[in-house]
């Protein structure tokens, strides 16, 4: 990657996953700041910006040989809703993994790998920090914590940057606590919440996320980092249901129940020490909650 300062249409990256809901807004976005972005998924990505060139590639085989990138940002994954044999998750999650550093050791490019909370699991503490000991208790985790050690083996090669994604929202986010409270009130359910009271920040918004990749890119760090992504500031539960139902424009009935875990709040501090701007934790949630609405209001384009 070149240093920070060089023009962005100097630089190539690379989007791995960019059929995907993350993938593709950070392709996106960062064909619109400027870069040339090659996009890559499964079969060919559709759906992308002006600016990006859309390839098929299966991350579980040799990449491309005609491509060559200054940076790889690794957002290819399969979820527990695509896949629910737990080995083959793993196995396919790992492949998917040494795929995105194969395609950078041919330049010793950099890598951004879009890890998850579910890497540290359900920690028995109040707050989750990038010092808190990883124990994942779900498949999709320990793929994504497997997955860092990869990338932790070729940082002496090349830097690398994982994020610990909590819930990521905008258009089209799914299979996340604010997508499934978005989902119910649009049909007038009522949301189950547990632990009203408890403190809650684990959400970014995928321009976010986005906007913190490009930084990265302009401002390489050194090494290997795993930084936390969350929100500020933490509000309680109930406050982030309501604030999201008021973007949606309708009100919320809720179903208070006592919680089975721990609910700890997540300090995105060693994210902003590498530029990371959090959103506000109640604006972004009603701002998901307009961006839902919408969403629903809206018809699809003609095909």
């Amino acid at each position: 990657m070149q240093s920070a300062g060089t023009p962005t249409q100097n630089l190539h990256v690379a989007v791995t996953g960019a059929g995907g809901f993350l993938g593709g807004r950070i392709a996106s976005a960062l064909a619109s700041a400027g870069l040339q972005v090659t996009g890559l998924g499964r079969s060919s990505p559709r759906g992308l910006a002006d600016g990006v060139t859309a390839r098929a590639w299966d991350g579980r085989r040799p990449p491309p040989a005609d491509l060559r990138v200054d940076a790889v940002i690794d957002c290819a994954a399969v979820i527990p809703a695509r896949e629910t044999n737990p080995d083959r998750l793993v196995d396919t999650n790992l492949a998917l993994a040494r795929g995105a550093i194969r395609l950078a050791e041919r330049s010793a490019a950099p890598i951004i790998y879009m890890s998850s909370q579910s890497a540290i699991g359900r920690p028995d503490t109040d707050v989750i920090d990038d010092t808190t000991p990883a124990a994942p208790d779900t498949p999709y985790g320990r793929s994504k914590l497997a997955a860092e050690h990869l990338l932790a083996d070729v940082g002496d090669r090349a830097a690398v940057v994982a994020l610990r994604l909590p819930a990521v929202i905008g258009p089209g986010c799914h299979d996340n606590f604010p997508a499934m409270v978005a989902a119910r009130l649009a049909t007038g359910e009522t949301i189950t919440v547990f632990n009203p009271d408890g403190l809650y920040n684990a959400v970014v918004h995928a321009d976010t996320v986005a906007a913190f990749v490009l930084h990265i890119l302009l401002n390489p760090p050194s090494g290997v980092h795993v930084v936390s992504l969350a929100s500020r500031p933490p509000i309680p539960i109930r406050d982030a249901v309501e604030a999201l139902a008021a973007g949606f424009g309708t009100p919320v009935r809720l179903d208070i129940r006592a919680a089975e875990h721990r609910s700890p709040v997540i300090d995105p501090s060693g994210a902003e020490s590498l530029g990371f701007r959090p959103d506000d934790t109640a604006e972004v949630l009603a701002r998901f909650g307009r961006e839902a609405a919408l969403r629903i209001a809206t018809p699809p384009p003609p095909r």
